[in-house]
């Protein structure tokens, strides 16, 4: 069995201090060395009795009902000190009830608290500092001149370090430049010059590492010496601790923490607040780079969207110039077949510019409503044999959207048979019905026209008849279909073709 001075010197020997009170809450037993804890000496804390070193002596009480209760009670509280306003203590009271002794006693640890409450709200000041920069609208907007500021400024304070700066690497890493140096004493940025991979090619193979790059003591250490004569010394910068910053994987550049005036230790904690700190920097980076993208990508869009609207301006204005030569020229006609030729020209060359008309106001060029195409150009035709007034049109015209490849051929088809029915199919009797449907089924789009006239016979069709040839080459452009029904009481043109 062990004897009471071993157990004694075996006991004074713990990390915590241990008091042993009775049921009346005497001391029966204290460690030696209280005073470091409380600043009162053993004899006057025997004096004043262990409840008197408590603030708030109820909590003492309700921590050792709770000890009777349940054996063990854990508790933390301010207790006083014989020089300080009061000392946080961490504490743990155990209750014997005496099965052995037949003496019911406190057993109680008591262990300072003021490091773990420094180090508890430390972290509480670092997870606050995080929360409030991931909501920082200068980081989300990609401000980055606000935002570097706020981030090196945000994690000069949390870290409690003298200079926080940010520096990124050229395209080649042959210099790394600096983007921000935040310095506490100025409460500001201040500038920094780049740093060239030719000065310093040791520290440069530590960046191609990717890791942590630490120093206690940058002044001593081999691994900084590159940096000592022109940038440790005149700053005084004795530790350094340089955390990478990646994009998708790569490291473009790094935030670098600077302890002025002496060697520092760099925990762990504050490793891992760096890599955040590093991670809204990135942020920072990508989403600046991003926006700039997206300028240039609109800025080019716009200017190609001006362009294009040049285009389409120039292009229906020489459309329109050439339309009205050709009036001219029909009007100069010395015979009525060439007149005509002149005029169904024109018309085609109306079809296009009609459909240049509708590109131009149409919010997508991939997308056209040939809808709104098709009524135009059947008024424009019908305006154009205006004298043939008994003629009627007829329109089942439903919405189809088409893409610009397809809208001109297409416009061109419309133009050539509409055209056709009025001069072919009513010879004597210079009145009839020309039926125009337009339709879209499970992606297949239908075009049919077809009139009441008089038909004709398909094998008799001049082998030099121009509109035929560009019937036949229009359909085949769009990779459709063309079916004719002719008979002395009508003609159907069926055009279909596939919009995949």
């Amino acid at each position: 069995m062990l004897s009471q001075p071993y157990v004694n010197r075996l006991v004074n020997n713990f990390l915590e201090h241990v008091f042993i009170l009775n049921v009346k809450g005497e001391i029966l037993f204290q460690t030696e060395h209280t005073e470091n804890l409380f600043g009162y000496t053993k004899e006057e804390i025997d004096e004043h009795g262990f409840s008197y070193l408590f603030l708030h002596v109820d909590a003492l009480k309700e921590c050792m009902q709770k000890a009777e209760k349940f054996g063990e009670s854990i508790c933390t509280e301010n207790f006083r000190h014989k020089t300080k306003s009061y000392i946080n203590i961490a504490y743990r009271i155990y209750y014997d009830e005496g099965s052995e002794t037949g003496k019911k006693t406190y057993v109680i640890y008591l262990r300072d608290n003021t490091k773990q409450n420094m180090i508890r709200k430390d972290i509480i000041k670092k997870s606050l500092t995080i929360e409030n920069l991931s909501k920082s609208r200068m980081i989300r907007d990609g401000k980055i001149d606000e935002a570097i500021y706020e981030i090196l400024e945000s994690c000069s304070r949390a870290m409690h370090t003298t200079r926080v700066n940010a520096w990124v690497f050229d395209i080649h890493k042959t210099q790394i430049q600096c983007i921000g140096n935040y310095d506490a004493r100025e409460n500001k940025l201040v500038p920094q010059n780049a740093l060239p991979r030719l000065s310093m090619p040791l520290y440069f193979n530590l960046f191609a590492t990717e890791k942590i790059i630490i120093t206690r003591d940058a002044f001593k250490e081999t691994k900084t010496a590159e940096l000592y004569e022109f940038y440790l010394k005149p700053h005084n910068i004795q530790s350094l601790m340089d955390i990478p910053v990646r994009i998708e994987g790569e490291m473009v550049g790094i935030i670098c923490f600077e302890n002025v005036g002496a060697p520092r230790e760099w925990t762990l904690q504050e490793q891992k607040f760096g890599l955040v700190a590093a991670q809204m920097l990135s942020l920072t980076i990508e989403t600046h780079n991003k926006q700039k993208a997206t300028q240039a990508l609109e800025a080019s869009l716009d200017e190609k969207t001006v362009l294009l609207q040049e285009v389409h301006h120039r292009v229906k204005n020489n459309l329109s110039i050439v339309g009205s030569l050709m009036n001219l020229q029909a009007e100069k006609s010395k015979d009525e077949y060439h007149k005509q030729l002149f005029i169904e020209c024109r018309n085609r060359l109306d079809s296009i510019a009609a459909v240049h008309e509708l590109i131009y106001t149409a919010n997508s060029y991939a997308s056209l409503n040939f809808k709104v195409y098709l009524d135009q150009i059947i008024d424009h035709i019908a305006q154009s044999y205006h004298s043939l007034k008994s003629i009627k049109i007829e329109k089942r015209i439903t919405d189809v959207h088409v893409d610009i490849s397809t809208a001109i051929p297409l416009a061109l088809i419309v133009n050539e048979l509409i055209t056709n029915a009025y001069k072919h199919a009513f010879p004597v009797k210079k009145s009839g019905v020309i039926e125009i449907s337009l339709l879209e089924n499970n992606h297949l789009v239908f075009l049919i026209i077809k009139d009441n006239g008089v038909g004709f016979d398909e094998q008799n069709i001049p082998k030099n008849s121009i509109g035929i040839d560009i019937l036949s080459g229009l359909v085949e452009q769009i990779e459709g279909t063309c079916k004719l029904k002719t008979s002395s009481t009508g003609t159907s043109y069926k055009i279909s073709f596939s919009k995949k």
